[in-house]
């Protein structure tokens, strides 16, 4: 896993937990959810980081992305073309 500030990249795939894949009511989706996540920088380096999302991410796969940390976690957010 990588430890980094900051990863820029292509989101290759999102890896959620067993209990958020499988969503019931159980899971409050107004909260961040905690994946792993594939992202693929411009070297073709692909970095797997734990990232916090929103439970609709799923569209973020193959678009720009950057991970970044802050104090509560590192977020992942959709980079402007």
């Amino acid at each position: 896993m990588d430890d980094v500030k900051q990863v820029d990249g292509r989101l290759v795939s999102l890896h959620w937990p067993e209990e958020t894949a499988g969503a019931t009511l159980s899971v409050d989706t107004t909260q961040l959810q905690e994946v792993k996540a594939e992202i693929e920088d411009s070297a073709g380096v692909i970095h797997l980081v734990d990232v916090l999302v929103r439970w609709d991410a799923d569209y973020l796969v193959g678009k720009e992305v950057s991970a970044n940390s802050t104090d509560d976690g590192t977020v992942l957010t959709e980079r402007p073309v």
